[in-house]
């Protein structure tokens, strides 16, 4: 099982500053400067990721499959990047003809129909902006041999939210019935829904609007997703409370959450539908996560207040484990994990 991230920032995109991309190569340079390599490639490969590369800022998008079948978690501006992967720069180039043609839909070109057959399945955690506006430019989505199946809590809210966002007053160039690509929406089913060798099934959570985690199962492995909640709102609701996620999050070789905020961030943000890695921490020790990735950056945070937030987490942790502690790291877009 392979596990991609493709967008891993919170409520709106942030792309990096120039004074952090210069912080970063000055950093760099005095470590260069205290050590003795052969060439600039060998030290850069000795470094973190994080002081050669950016935490990302493209919000929410993941990848997860095999060597059969492909899923789609969320459609937030990391799905553009996912997009652009999957098929080459002639259906871009077509889409720009696409947007700027008076004659709208183009009904037939040799370059889409020579485009492979393709099935993807999207599953989407809620329909907040911040996760459904890559949509408008997933390259598939313009293919005629295409088929996007999307799933979610309501399929009606869904449709309504996806078709919403590329009509009037917002005035994106190409409504959604334009794009060529087979598109359907579905509702999540409540007993989940096996695909290829990946079981999925589903978890509400606490969240404006309301939100689903999911729980893709390959074989011995067992991911989580769980974005945009509150943890301690988890703790007035009696039937989907905090012991019932930590019993779906139980035994997760990965449980990739919400962390958005600091402890005294969150203190402040009461209600904002998000959580702090110290009370996510405590939960996913208490149900025997192996390796929890922090989620869902604060898009006012840099790279280095996000680091700081890990090293704290970390330290934290180390103080109620003692064996086998559970592995606690950053989600950075464009990093994949083997399952």
């Amino acid at each position: 099982m392979k596990i991609k991230f493709w967008g891993v920032r919170g409520s709106v995109p942030c792309p990096p500053m120039g004074e952090e991309i210069r912080a970063k190569i000055l950093a760099a340079l005095k470590l260069w400067s205290q050590n003795n390599y052969p060439d600039p490639e060998s030290f850069l490969d000795s470094l973190p990721p994080w002081r050669t590369g950016l935490v990302g800022g493209n919000t929410i998008c993941l990848e997860i499959s095999d060597d059969q079948d492909f899923l789609i978690f969320d459609a937030g501006t990391g799905l553009r990047s996912l997009g652009q992967t999957l098929i080459s720069s002639t259906v871009y180039e077509l889409l720009e003809q696409f947007i700027t043609s008076e004659n709208l839909p183009i009904l037939s070109s040799p370059q889409m129909e020579d485009v492979p057959s393709q099935l993807f399945k999207l599953f989407m955690t809620h329909t907040h902006w911040d996760h459904i506006q890559g949509f408008p430019f997933f390259r598939p989505a313009y293919a005629p041999s295409c088929q996007i199946d999307i799933y979610g809590a309501n399929k009606d809210e869904l449709k309504a939210a996806f078709e919403t966002q590329q009509s009037a007053p917002h005035l994106f160039p190409v409504p959604i019935e334009f794009m060529r690509a087979k598109i359907t929406f579905h509702d999540f089913p409540k007993k989940g829904l096996k695909i290829g060798q990946f079981f999925i099934d589903s978890f509400p959570l606490p969240h404006p609007g309301g939100s689903l985690a999911f729980r893709i199962k390959r074989r011995d492995k067992k991911v989580v997703f769980a974005t945009d909640y509150e943890i301690q709102k988890l703790d007035a609701s009696p039937i989907h409370g905090r012991l019932e996620l930590a019993e779906f999050v139980a035994g997760a070789d990965l449980f990739i959450s919400d962390t958005q905020y600091t402890y005294l961030d969150h203190a402040t943000k009461e209600g904002w539908g998000h959580s702090n890695a110290l009370s996510v921490v405590e939960m996913a020790a208490q149900a025997g996560v192996k390796s929890l990735y922090l989620f869902h950056h604060d898009p006012t945070y840099s790279d280095d207040k996000l680091l700081d937030i890990l090293d704290k987490t970390r330290s934290y942790a180390n103080l109620f484990q003692k064996e086998k502690a559970m592995a606690i790291e950053l989600a950075m877009e464009g990093a994949t994990i083997e399952l």
